[in-house]
C-alpha cells in the first residue's frame, strides 16, 4: 500500500509545484536608527522580532507564523519589521535597551519609541496576528481570515509527536502518512515544508525524493541556499548511519562497501555536496579518534590537512548556510574526551592546536574545549583529581580571554560544586564578565 501511494504521491505533487507561495513578514534589514526615521515618515509603529541562532521556539515562529502570507499581508502592510538577534550586532545594543532576556521577544513601538506591547514567548499565527491588531487598534477591522489560518497547534503537536520516534525511518514513514490526510494544495505551504524540513531523515524518502527531484521549484520558493543546506543534511544523515538508512538488504555489506555504494548514490543527487559531507563525515571520525589517542601525530596532522581541504573546497557553504557547527569551535567540542581522565589532555591539545592554527582558529579551538571541559566535569558521575585540574585549567582560560553567555553560566558554571579556592575564584570571574 504504501509502495503505490509513493507513485501516487509523485503523479498529483507535480501538477502543484508551479503555485505560488508568499514569503510572510518582509523583514527590513536597515539598522534601527533608519527604521525610526520611516516609521515616524509614515506614522507606522515598529515590530522588533527579538531572537537568537539556538532558541528552537523562535525558528518555529520563522517557519510556522512569520511565513504565513495572511500574517505578511497585514504585517508589511502596518509596520515597520525589523528582526536582530539579541547575540550579535546591533541586537545586542538594542537588547540592553529595551531589556529583553527571554527569546523570542516581540516588540512593538511607537514611532515615539513608546512600549506599545511586549510579549516574550512563541505566539501561533491567530494569536500573533491578533497582537497586531492590539496595537494599530483595528478594533472594527474585519478579521474574519484569521479563519484561513493554518492551524499550528496541530502542526507543532504532530512535530512534538515525530520528535519521540526512536527510528528514523519509521519517522520518515509517518511523516508520509500525515501528508496523506492534508489538502494537496497545502502540502508547499511553508508551515508544512517546514515539517519535511525538520523531521525527514533518509534522503530515499518519498517527501525528501520530492525537494530534491524538484530542486528548482523549491529553490525559487525558500530560496537555493535554504534547499542545499536541506539537501546536505539529509546527505549528512546518510554518512552517519548508512546501513540504518539502506535497511536490512545491506546489513551484511562492510563499512567500506556501503559507503562506497552510499557515495555513489549521493553523487548522483549532487556530487559537490556528496563530497562535502563524505570529507566532513571523515573529520568527526578523526575528531573522535583523538579522544583516546591524543598523543597520536598522525591522526592530528591527517584532521588538519582534511580540514584546510574542507575549509579550501566547501567551507562558502557553511557561511552561506549559516552552519555554525563546522568550525573549530565544534570540532574541539567532539574532541574532549568522554571522562576527563587522561592526565594533560588540556595542555597537550591546546599546544598541538596552537602549532598548526591561526590565531582566529585556535581561539575558536581554545574556547571548544573549555566549554566543553566544563560541560564534560558537570555531567560526570566521578569528579577525580585529574578532572578537578582539567576543569581548573579550562576555567582559568574562559575567565581571561573567552567571555560565555549569561545562559551558558548559569546553566553549567552553577552545577559545578567542589570546594576548591581556584574553581570558585574561576567561576566568579567568568560569571561576572558573561555576555
Amino acid at each position: 500500500m504504501k509502495g503505490n501511494f509513493s507513485i501516487i504521491f509523485y503523479l498529483i505533487i507535480a501538477t502543484n509545484l508551479y503555485s505560488q507561495i508568499n514569503t510572510g513578514i518582509e523583514f527590513s534589514s536597515v539598522s534601527f536608527e533608519e527604521a525610526i526615521k520611516t516609521s515616524k515618515e509614515l506614522n507606522r509603529p515598529i515590530f522588533i522580532d527579538f531572537s537568537t541562532s539556538w532558541c528552537g521556539p523562535c525558528r518555529q515562529m520563522d517557519n510556522l507564523v512569520f511565513s504565513d502570507s495572511i500574517i505578511g499581508d497585514f504585517y508589511n502592510k502596518n509596520f515597520i519589521c525589523l528582526k536582530f538577534d539579541a547575540e550579535k550586532g546591533e541586537g545586542i545594543t538594542l537588547a540592553n535597551k529595551f531589556e529583553i532576556n527571554a527569546y523570542p521577544t516581540l516588540l512593538f513601538l511607537s514611532p515615539q519609541l513608546e512600549t506599545e506591547l511586549k510579549h516574550i514567548g512563541y505566539r501561533g499565527p491567530k494569536e500573533f496576528l491578533e497582537l497586531g491588531y492590539t496595537v494599530v487598534n483595528e478594533k472594527t477591522a474585519d478579521i474574519t481570515h484569521l479563519n484561513s489560518l493554518i492551524d499550528d497547534e496541530d502542526i507543532m503537536e504532530f512535530s512534538s509527536f515525530l520528535s519521540a520516534y526512536p527510528s528514523q525511518l519509521e519517522k520518515d514513514l509517518a511523516l508520509l502518512d500525515y501528508f496523506r490526510n492534508i489538502p494537496q494544495n497545502k502540502w508547499y505551504a511553508p508551515q508544512f515544508f517546514y515539517l519535511i524540513e525538520d523531521h525527514a531523515h533518509s534522503i530515499f524518502s518519498p517527501l525528501s525524493k520530492l525537494v530534491v527531484e524538484n530542486r528548482i521549484r523549491y529553490s525559487e520558493m525558500y530560496g537555493k541556499e535554504r534547499i542545499d543546506k536541506f539537501i546536505s543534511r539529509l546527505m549528512a544523515f546518510a554518512f552517519e548511519a548508512p546501513k540504518d538508512l539502506y535497511g536490512a538488504p545491506y546489513k551484511n555489506l562492510s563499512e567500506n562497501e556501503i559507503n562506497k555504494l552510499l557515495f555513489s548514490e549521493l553523487s548522483k543527487i549532487d556530487p559537490v555536496l556528496a563530497s562535502k559531507n563524505s570529507l566532513d563525515h571523515e573529520i568527526i571520525l578523526l575528531c573522535n579518534s583523538i579522544r583516546e589517542n591524543y598523543n597520536n601525530t598522525e591522526i592530528w596532522d591527517a584532521l588538519f590537512e582534511k580540514v584546510e581541504y574542507y575549509n579550501t573546497h566547501y567551507a562558502h557553504f557553511d557561511e552561506e548556510w549559516h552552519n555554525f557547527p563546522n568550525n573549530w569551535y565544534y570540532r574541539a567540542l567532539k574532541i574532549i574526551p568522554k571522562k576527563l581522565e587522561i592526565k594533560n589532555y588540556n595542555e597537550a591539545s591546546l599546544k598541538r592546536a596552537k602549532s598548526v592554527l591561526g590565531e582566529s582558529d585556535y581561539n575558536k579551538f581554545e574556547k571548544g574545549l573549555c566549554i566543553g571541559t566544563v560541560q564534560t566535569f558537570v555531567s560526570g558521575q566521578n569528579q577525580s583529581e585529574n578532572s578537578k585540574k582539567e576543569l581548573t585549567i579550562a576555567l582559568r582560560i574562559l575567565s581571561k580571554s573567552q567571555p560565555v553567555s549569561k545562559i551558558w553560566a548559569n546553566n553549567f558554571l552553577s552545577r559545578i560544586k567542589v570546594s576548591d579556592n581556584d574553581i570558585n575564584k574561576y567561576k566568579e570571574e567568568i560569571i561576572k564578565n558573561a555576555l
